[in-house]
């Protein structure tokens, strides 16, 4: 835990390498002392099927869903998507300055009493 789901459309100006971009996030969340890096885990899922809009070709998007467990307060939630909303800008600067694009960041929380997990050996 934290779970971290970047999306993004196949149309996208930039071309980031992601496992930079994801150390630059879980450098980020570790800071906060709320993670342990070890626990973080990101990935990335392209999208080449999709609708933004009315469907004008140059409409782009990425978006980040983090997930966590609940009890965290707004205030850190908020600070928090605001930092990682700063890594994409720097990360998507080409696809933010020349496309209509939406780069967004979201917090989800996990209900954690009914979350489970399974580690393997050494995890």
């Amino acid at each position: 835990m934290p779970h971290l789901v970047l999306e993004y459309s196949d149309n996208m100006a930039d071309h980031p390498d992601f496992q930079q971009l994801f150390n630059s996030i879980h450098l980020t969340l570790e800071k906060t002392g709320h993670f342990k890096i070890a626990d973080i885990k990101s990935r990335a899922v392209k999208h080449d099927t999709y609708l933004i809009g009315n469907g004008e070709p140059d409409r782009s998007f990425v978006t980040i869903n983090l997930a966590i467990l609940s009890g965290r307060p707004d205030e850190f939630k908020k600070n928090l998507s605001a930092q990682l909303l700063e890594i994409l800008k720097h990360h998507f600067p080409i696809t933010i300055n020349s496309q209509k694009s939406s780069i967004t960041v979201q917090i989800s929380e996990i209900h954690q009493p009914s979350y489970r997990k399974l580690t393997g050996p050494g995890y």
